[in-house]
């Protein structure tokens, strides 16, 4: 009997029995396991019995996967506890009875192999401990170490004109390496507090050629973070109830200190460890000593970083939202287009969070205008991106078909073959023929766009015509419907931005009200988008906008011929 176990996300524990001749892994919801990631391939990975065993393939995913810390090639034949690695989410493969709790896997951001907690108990292991007080600025090394006491300091210095964690950590594994000649490696997890959970944010290997999953005692590591002390753990291997564990025997691990990063305030940061495989010169007494002093002078050191990285991080995504926005702004129309007969009313407003609303008008020939109107799914810059790589596109596919559902068809493709993921855009074109006043409207998944006739009168158009969004089926094959718009009448283009505006009990505006209050007297296209807005704004009443409002209205004025 074999599982494959999930270790992360809001599913972590869950068991997959293989029982399948092929198990697939992948975001869609036909796969035998679902990973709900935007960065997961719809089909990523597959696990396939074969030749008495089990074996592991990547599918030709967008951004490959991960077998113990390297990316797969081929097919790769499964061992107890080897890792699966898809996107940020991690399987590992099981086999017999073995329970989702005695497997804990460490994430984070990485370039370098993950890690892998095993299970078990280690009380008869456990040397020495020592309680690990909070950093403070008097706080000394232990006399008895007198003769590592130079090293220690370079050391401190070291890690005190450091700025952030990616120049603390490895210099902190640096100069452990260099205090402690019997040190063969070394790591640092930290507590990512949005998960509550320890992750790897550095090593060091004596060996650098060193492969394979790195495994490290969950015992060890939840004594030492829960206790807040240091503890010198013995001889693994000598210990019977080990002798069958895979991953204490192949490395061979002889001795392990272990000690906790304490903030000022008492909180656990993060554990350290170091071991090593020398039976003739196993870590003593005042070697933990020594570390538990190190560690709480790292502790100021990784505390001070973070918060330099989280400034440098919130000052950078400042900086990019800035530029996301001016970007999107870029690529928004400044003046309505002019068209013989048509008159042509646009309103945007961003939101406090740069999102993926589009509009443009694009000329199609002396007498025709296509007015395109887009929502991508999604908030950030992200979403800002995908609108900037659609609107190159529109206008490219609407410059090459002269067929409007037909280039909405040919754009639809070409959204899907640009590896959005599960990236989505509703999204909807409006053809202006000044020369018939007629009107061709195609919508992909948008919201109903309305004809104000000029006797009040509200209908939608192409409601039956309506498709899919972009980015859902790449074979879908669009409809066009057609309208013939009066003296007086007013086409009405919106996104979500208007239709869900929020009021202060959180309920949206609703297209209800859109409805009565385009049924009001208006004599021109810029006459109904003012009252729309104006009847938006006391609706919200002054909430705080969550989503852009972008409002486009074309039409005809009474006057017009």
């Amino acid at each position: 009997m074999s599982f494959l176990v999930l270790m992360t996300g809001g599913k972590a524990g869950e068991r997959y029995r293989l029982v399948k001749e092929k198990t697939i892994i992948g975001r869609h919801p036909g796969c035998d396991i679902v990973v709900d990631s935007g960065s997961v391939s719809r089909q990523h990975a597959a696990v396939e019995m074969k030749d008495g065993g089990w074996w592991v393939e990547d599918l030709g995913s967008r951004n490959g996967t991960i077998l113990n810390g390297e990316i797969l090639t081929g097919q790769h034949r499964l061992e107890a506890a080897d890792e699966i690695g898809v996107c940020d989410d991690r399987l590992v493969f099981t086999v017999g009875d073995t329970t989702p709790s005695e497997w804990v896997s460490l994430g984070g951001e990485t370039d370098e192999s993950q890690a892998v907690f095993q299970s078990h108990d280690e009380e008869s292991m456990i040397v020495s401990q020592l309680d690990i007080p909070r950093p403070s600025a008097d706080e000394g090394i232990s006399q008895n170490a007198e003769a590592k006491l130079r090293a220690v300091i370079g050391l401190n210095r070291a890690l005190g004109a450091s700025l952030s964690l990616e120049e603390v950590l490895p210099r902190l594994l640096d100069g452990l390496f260099d205090i402690f000649q019997n040190v063969e490696r070394g790591f640092v997890l930290l507590n990512d507090v949005k998960t509550n959970r320890l992750v790897l944010r550095a090593k060091k290997l004596k060996n650098a050629e060193e492969k394979g999953g790195l495994r490290l005692s969950l015992s060890l590591v939840n004594k030492v973070a829960s206790s807040q002390t240091a503890i010198l753990s013995a001889d693994a291997t000598s210990d019977s109830r080990f002798r069958l564990n895979e991953s204490v025997v192949d490395c061979n691990i002889r001795s392990v200190m272990c000690v906790p990063f304490i903030s000022g305030d008492g909180v656990v940061l993060g554990v350290l460890q170091v071991d090593s495989r020398d039976i003739q010169n196993g870590f003593s007494q005042d070697d933990l000593e020594v570390l538990a002093g190190i560690t709480g002078q790292a502790a100021k050191a990784v505390e001070q970083a973070t918060a330099h990285d989280e400034k440098v991080a919130q000052e950078q995504f400042k900086r990019d939202l800035e530029l996301a926005n001016r970007v999107q702004q870029g690529l928004l129309p400044s003046v309505p287009p002019k068209i013989k007969g048509f008159e042509v009313f646009d309103f945007y407003e961003a939101a406090h969070q740069v999102g993926g609303d589009y509009f443009s008008y694009i000329p199609l020939g002396e007498n025709r205008l296509a007015v395109v109107l887009a929502d991508v799914s999604g908030k950030g810059v992200s979403a800002a991106l995908v609108m900037a790589a659609l609107s190159a596109d529109v206008r490219y596919t609407l410059a090459i078909e002269a067929d409007v559902a037909k280039a909405v068809t040919l754009l639809n493709a070409s959204f899907m073959r640009s590896g959005w993921d599960d990236r989505f855009a509703t999204f909807v074109v409006v053809v202006l023929d000044s020369t018939t006043n007629m009107v061709s409207v195609v919508s992909a998944g948008h919201l109903p766009t309305y004809l104000r006739k000029a006797d009040g009168s509200v209908e939608s158009v192409g409601f039956e015509e309506a498709g899919l969004p972009l980015g859902v089926d790449p074979t879908y094959a669009y409809e066009a419907a057609e309208v013939t718009v009066d003296a007086g009448s007013t086409l009405v283009l919106y996104t979500d931005g208007i239709s869900e505006a929020m009021d202060h009990k959180n309920e949206i505006y609703g297209l209800k009200r859109l409805e009565e209050v385009l049924s009001e007297p208006a004599d021109s296209p810029a006459a109904v988008g003012r009252r729309l807005l104006v009847d938006v704004e006391r609706h919200a009443a002054g909430q705080v906008r969550s989503d852009d409002m972008c409002l486009v209205c074309v039409g005809r004025p009474k006057d017009t011929e």
